[in-house]
C-alpha cells in the first residue's frame, strides 16, 4: 500500500478519460461496478473541463494508443501545473509502460484488473 497525504479517508472520487470510445465504457461501466465513484470525461480535452468544474481526488487517463502518449502527458502536465497535489494515474497496456508516460501511477487498462490494481495501490479508502 502506498501512503499518499492528498486522499480523503472515504473513497476517492475519480475523473476518467480515455482516447478510445470504444474502451471508455467497459473500463467506466467495471470501475462503477465495482463500487467506485467515477465521472467519465469521455475525450482528452473534457478531462480538464471537468476537473474544473469539481476537483477529482485522481485523474484516470486511459491510453489506448501509442499516438496519445503525448497527448495524455500533456494533459497530465496541465493539470499538475495547476495543482502540484493532483493524483494523475494512467490507464495503459505493458507495450506502452516504457513510452514515457510521466505521472504518479501506471494502471492496467484490462477492465477486469483494474478495480483490484486501484485497491491495492490506494488502500482501504478506496473501497
Amino acid at each position: 500500500m502506498h501512503k499518499i497525504d492528498t486522499f480523503p479517508v472515504c473513497r476517492p472520487r475519480i475523473v476518467l478519460g480515455s482516447d478510445s470510445k470504444h474502451s471508455e465504457s467497459p473500463v467506466h461501466r467495471a470501475l462503477v461496478s465495482a463500487g467506485f465513484e467515477v465521472d467519465l470525461a469521455g475525450g482528452y480535452d473534457h478531462v480538464e473541463e471537468l476537473w474544473r468544474q469539481q476537483r477529482h481526488d485522481v485523474v484516470l487517463i486511459e491510453v489506448a494508443y501509442a499516438v496519445s502518449v503525448d497527448r495524455a502527458v500533456d494533459l497530465a502536465l496541465r493539470l499538475k501545473q495547476q495543482d502540484s497535489r493532483q493524483f494523475v494515474g494512467y490507464l495503459a497496456d505493458p507495450i506502452l509502460h516504457s513510452s514515457g508516460l510521466a505521472g504518479d501511477a501506471l494502471f492496467p487498462r484490462d477492465s477486469r484488473r483494474l478495480p483490484e490494481a486501484l485497491r491495492r495501490f490506494f488502500g482501504p479508502q478506496a473501497l
